[in-house]
């Protein structure tokens, strides 16, 4: 039996997560749950369960040695241990991940009548540690996609007013420009990776702007990449997500908004922090 190929989206908040899921699934080869916000996080979840013996011993009134007797928790946490002479703790808990992988790939194929012969994906958002993991153990393949932060920033606050509110790390606290300062702060590292590769066999880069500006054409290299036919024009008919989703008249009219919508105080503050990155992954200041 072939385990589902992790296929790791790896961005930030209003970045186009949304729209590249939908390109994804397109493609019945390439399993998550078809439902927005497609958050369905499984294999983060085959993450969490397994690196539970691998923590430290921590125990409350909700989970301890006598709650885990009774077998009736709702909640699961370490081995209510201190210290173990029988056990690797660290492999074991990699141990389970593999484990626990293999049986939600079977059980996933067996669900959606696909082939357990062929190569199959599973496409999900996932954070950082759940990237590391699966890169180490399940031959994961990654889909590193950026947008550019001034935009990202516009949107996450439109996106919160829409909604009624804050998110994506903004606080009660947070004005724009300090809300610009944290966003440069926590971009910095995730555009020196963009820089570092462009296409290899386990991970490939992708701009929201050529996304929606290109999309055929990028859709076709996305394609090419995971031997899979894609369907952009299917990925963006679904107007029920549109009308939830966007803050922008159209996906075109949401590239280059912070010219107009940000202050020049913050976009010097974006200019001075990632200015060099910037210019480097083909935006303009």
């Amino acid at each position: 039996m072939t385990s589902l190929v992790p296929l790791m989206v790896r961005t930030f908040g209003r970045t186009g997560s949304t729209l590249l899921m939908q390109i994804l699934g397109t493609n019945e080869r390439i399993c998550f749950e078809r439902l927005y916000p497609f958050e369905h996080r499984y294999l983060t979840y085959a993450y969490n369960l397994a690196r539970m013996p691998s923590l430290p011993p921590q125990m409350d009134e909700q989970w301890n040695n006598d709650s885990m007797f009774r077998c009736n928790a709702t909640a699961v946490g370490c081995l209510p241990y201190g210290k173990l002479n029988t056990i690797d703790k660290e492999s074991l808990a990699k141990n389970l991940f593999v484990s626990i992988w293999k049986e939600l790939s079977h059980n996933i194929k067996t669900t959606q009548g696909l082939p357990h012969s062929e190569p199959c994906f599973y496409a999900e958002k996932v954070p950082h540690q759940v990237a590391d993991r699966s890169n180490e153990l399940l031959n994961a393949r990654s889909i590193f996609l950026l947008r550019d932060p001034r935009d990202e920033m516009v949107s996450i606050k439109q996106f919160n007013i829409k909604r009624g509110f804050h998110s994506f790390g903004w606080t009660e606290d947070d004005t724009d420009v300090s809300y610009a300062q944290k966003m440069c702060r926590n971009r910095i590292k995730f555009l020196h990776h963009m820089m570092s590769f462009t296409t290899e066999q386990h991970r490939i880069r992708f701009r929201y702007e050529d996304l929606v500006l290109k999309g055929p054409e990028e859709v076709s290299r996305l394609s090419e990449w995971l031997g899979l036919d894609l369907d952009y024009q299917s990925a963006i008919s679904d107007k029920s997500v549109k009308s939830r989703h966007m803050t922008s008249k159209s996906p075109a009219a949401s590239v280059e908004r912070w010219r107009a919508e940000l202050s020049e105080e913050v976009k010097a503050i974006f200019a001075k922090e990632l200015g060099d990155e910037l210019i480097q992954l083909g935006y303009s200041i």
